[in-house]
C-alpha cells in the first residue's frame, strides 16, 4: 500500500471530495505513461481523462490489497495500447516523442561541437522512431521500466502478468531494437570512439 492509497480508500468507501486529489497526485505521472505509449500529445490527454474517469465508475473493482497506483497505471497502460491499436500504423505523432527517450542512448553531444551535437540529435531521433515501432505491448513495458523507472515487479503487477513474462518482452523489445538500429548502433560507436 503506498502512502496515497489512504484517498483511494476513502474515495472506494464513497468520499467523492478526495477524487481531485487523487486526480492532482496521479495525473502528471498517468499522462507521461500514455505519452510515451501513444506519443501523442492529445492522445495522451485522453487517455488520461478515460482513465479517471473509468477508475471514478470502476473504484468498487479496486482490490485493496494492491496498490491503488498500479491499478490507476494498468487502466492507463491498457487504454494507451487500445489508442495505438486503433491509430494503426500511423505515423503522424512521431516527432512528438517524450523528449527523455534520447536518455536510454545514455549520452549527451557536445554542446561545442555543433557536427556532434546535429550527429546526436539524429541518433537520438532514430531511437524514437524504432521505438514507435515496438508493438504497442513492448512499448508500454519499456516506458513503465525506462521512463517511469518501475521494477519489473511493479511492472508485472501493474501490466497483470508474470515477472518472467515482463523479462521476456523487455528482452525482446530490446532485440527488436538492436535488430532496427543495428547500423546506426554501429555508426553510434563509432561516434563515441571518437569523441573518447
Amino acid at each position: 500500500m503506498t502512502k496515497h492509497d489512504p484517498l483511494a480508500i476513502a474515495f472506494k468507501q464513497g468520499d467523492e471530495s478526495v477524487f481531485g486529489e487523487l486526480i492532482e497526485l496521479y495525473q502528471e505521472r498517468l499522462y507521461r505513461l500514455a505519452y510515451r505509449i501513444t506519443t501523442d500529445a492529445d492522445d495522451a490527454l485522453d487517455v488520461v481523462q478515460e482513465a479517471f474517469i473509468k477508475i471514478h465508475k470502476s473504484i468498487a473493482h479496486w482490490n485493496q490489497t494492491a496498490s491503488f497506483y498500479s491499478w490507476a497505471y494498468r487502466i492507463t497502460s491498457n487504454l494507451s495500447i487500445d489508442v495505438v491499436r486503433r491509430r494503426g500504423r500511423d505515423r503522424k505523432a512521431r516527432d512528438r516523442i517524450a523528449q527523455t527517450q534520447g536518455d536510454m542512448l545514455g549520452i549527451a553531444p557536445s554542446e561545442s561541437d555543433p557536427l556532434q551535437a546535429d550527429e546526436m540529435t539524429i541518433m537520438v531521433d532514430k531511437v524514437k522512431l524504432a521505438i514507435e515501432q515496438l508493438p504497442p505491448g513492448q512499448r508500454s513495458i519499456v516506458a513503465l521500466r525506462h521512463y517511469e523507472g518501475l521494477s519489473l515487479n511493479e511492472i508485472a503487477e501493474i501490466r497483470d502478468c508474470a515477472v518472467g513474462t515482463v523479462k521476456s518482452t523487455l528482452h525482446q523489445a530490446f532485440r527488436k531494437l538492436r535488430t532496427l538500429l543495428k547500423k546506426d548502433l554501429e555508426a553510434m560507436q563509432s561516434l563515441v570512439s571518437e569523441m573518447k
